[in-house]
């Protein structure tokens, strides 16, 4: 009895991830952890007006996206992006582009659960210099079959400073 009651509690805890996945086969594959941080790139990256499908096919629907940026008095703090806010707030760049490369990933995992430390690149062409770099903080949930993105918090060099040498590649 209580081995079906532990089986049930697993069970439950992963059906909010079912039925919410957003499908298509031109998405690249997030199966693998090692998967994942393209797959973002892949997702975030090009015009700001360009069709979202893989992104949320990636994102849980209740993940944060939380930049942290530094207000008019000087103070920082994390603003709490929903996937919906994230998309609107970058839509607003019309057909303007920008494209996002991860250059060094450390990942931690435990059972069903990651934590992607990674270094970013901005350019605006994909061939272009680097005109940002900075730090995401991703925790992602394995389903069962792929890896979703829950949260990623970040921060780029323009308010922390630069990336140390240690998370550059």
């Amino acid at each position: 009895m209580r081995r079906c009651a532990i089986l049930m509690l697993v069970a439950l805890s992963f059906a909010p991830l079912r039925g919410q996945e957003v499908k298509n086969a031109s998405c690249p594959s997030t199966a693998k952890l090692d998967d994942l941080a393209n797959a973002l790139d892949a997702a975030v990256s090009g015009p700001g007006n360009k069709d979202r499908t893989c992104l949320r096919a990636i994102l849980l629907p209740e993940a944060r996206l939380s930049p942290i940026h530094k207000s008019q008095d000087g103070t920082y703090s994390a603003r709490v992006l929903t996937v919906d806010d994230w998309i609107a707030a970058v839509a607003k760049r019309g057909s303007a582009t920008f494209y996002e490369h991860q250059i060094k990933v450390t990942t931690e995992t435990y059972g069903h659960f990651a934590h992607l430390w990674s270094t970013y690149e901005i350019k605006s062409t994909p061939d272009s210099k680097p005109e940002m770099t900075g730090i995401n903080s991703i925790q992602a949930v394995f389903d069962g079959s792929q890896w979703k993105v829950l949260s990623i918090l970040w921060e780029p060099d323009t308010t922390a400073g630069p990336v140390p040498q240690k998370y550059l590649p």
